[in-house]
């Protein structure tokens, strides 16, 4: 029971916040890549906790979610292929995460029991923003994002 308990406060005020930067970077890799200027990268939700340099910005729900904030001249252009980068930047970092992970325990041999919660975590967070929806803070999941871009 100990251990269940364990297991989920790390991953939950760990991993997840790890996961998210991991995802918002992701974002900002693809929005920097095509010509994007990174603002700011916020990782939870609520009022500022803390920041991380000049771009992370870290709120005071830090496990939940995160949002990219960037100036770019793709949405002006119609470039779908690009934003539909931009906007699955995210879910492609969680996915090589997953994908590096595993292939770190298989050569490795590692194992503990934190590791599934870690995949967990992450794959939960890969369906979830997937899944086409308008959160309460009225930012839209990556899924709405990509099928917005492809509705225009």
């Amino acid at each position: 029971m100990v251990e269940l308990i364990i297991g989920y406060a790390v991953a939950l005020f760990i991993f997840q916040p790890i996961n998210v930067l991991i995802h918002e970077v992701g974002h900002a890799s693809f929005a920097k890549m095509f010509g994007g200027k990174v603002q700011k990268v916020e990782i939870g939700i609520g009022d500022p906790f803390f920041s991380l340099g000049k771009y992370i910005q870290v709120n005071k729900a830090f496990f939940m979610m995160g949002a990219l904030h960037y100036d770019n001249n793709l949405n002006q252009q119609r470039h779908k292929v690009r934003l539909s980068l931009v906007a699955l930047g995210g879910v492609l970092f969680n996915l090589l995460t997953i994908v590096m992970f595993i292939c770190f325990k298989v050569y490795t041999g590692h194992q503990h029991f934190l590791d599934g919660y870690f995949l967990g975590f992450t794959a939960v967070l890969i369906i979830s923003a997937l899944i086409p929806v308008t959160y309460s803070t009225g930012y839209d999941s990556d899924g709405k994002w990509l099928l917005d871009i492809w509705k225009r």
